[in-house]
């Protein structure tokens, strides 16, 4: 009876013990045998860190490389236009004809270095570029080139090839000077030409004139002719007006203060010399030959009135 009470009890025992399973952790939720390939959150934390880490460097990597290929690209660019000049500079000697100017960078200070670079090249030859304004619109001519000899441009900054002056040509005995803004063109024949810079053209002409002034804030010149006569010429409106005066007596002019003072000899009839002179104020001379000022003249050509 005690062995079989024994065995029915150890019986139990074993039942109770395969039965019991403890429970999952309050902390982790995890139960015992259930911890394998669990890492526990610094380590997770680390691995972050140490990840960001690396990529971050790769990012800096990739950086530098994207930056050594836009620095190779700019070289590249740099290489290409440096050639396309050379090739403009060496068609410049070369040509026989007006030549072509054409620049990549087309700010002022890389325009006039290409033109002054062109210019050294050609200092051995009988050809040549001469800038006659440096600032802004730039103004130069070549010299020695085609069958007018000498030819003007313009060439403003932002533009890679300059503008040819229609009708700015000099011949190989005229000359240049300025009149206010503006450039008078004097060719061996004695016909004068005023070229308007900002409109890029040329506005007038005119012959025979042996010596002149700009009247301050119009656009008309007083000029003197082989005969004596005392013009006023606008070369916006082109068109001339004679200063009545004897040209047998009057032979020049200067300009004395605010006035124009013209000048001459006469000899009576009893062979007496005598020096003269006849003095008219600026506004006078205006007023009375209807002289309107440079602004209004402008506008009247732009507007297509009369004045």
């Amino acid at each position: 009876m005690r062995k079989v009470t024994l065995l029915i009890t150890l019986l139990t025992l074993v039942l109770i013990s395969a039965c019991t399973k403890l429970p999952p952790s309050e902390e982790t939720g995890v139960g015992p045998g259930e911890y394998k390939g669990i890492v526990h959150r610094e380590d997770i934390i680390e691995e972050n860190e140490s990840l960001k880490e690396e990529l971050d460097i790769i990012k800096k990597e990739l950086e530098e490389l994207q930056k050594e290929n836009e620095n190779l690209a700019n070289k590249e660019e740099n290489l290409v236009s440096m050639l396309e000049e050379a090739q403009s500079k060496l068609k410049i000697i070369e040509s026989e004809d007006v030549p072509q100017f054409s620049v990549e960078n087309a700010d002022l200070d890389s325009i006039v270095s290409y033109l002054k670079d062109s210019g050294n090249l050609l200092n051995d030859s009988l050809k040549g570029i001469e800038i006659i304004k440096e600032d802004h619109p730039l103004v130069f001519r070549t010299i020695g080139y085609g069958e007018n000899y000498s030819q003007i441009f313009i060439w403003e900054e932002g533009n890679k090839e300059p503008f040819l002056i229609e009708g700015g040509v000099i011949d190989k005995e005229g000359s240049y000077s300025w009149l206010g803004e503006y450039l008078l063109i004097t060719d061996s024949k004695s016909e004068s030409k005023v070229l308007d810079i900002n409109n890029k053209k040329i506005t007038g002409s005119f012959k025979d004139a042996q010596k002149i002034y700009l009247i301050e804030g119009t656009t008309v010149i007083l000029f003197k002719d082989s005969n004596n006569n005392f013009l006023l010429y606008d070369f916006i409106k082109d068109s001339t007006k004679q200063i009545n005066l004897d040209s047998s007596k009057y032979t020049d002019f200067n300009l004395k203060n605010n006035d124009i003072v013209f000048m001459g000899e006469y000899i009576d009839n009893n062979g007496i010399e005598y020096e003269i002179k006849a003095s008219l104020s600026l506004d006078k001379l205006k007023e009375i030959y209807e002289l309107n000022n440079s602004v209004e003249t402008v506008e009247s050509q732009e507007t297509g009135d009369t004045v």
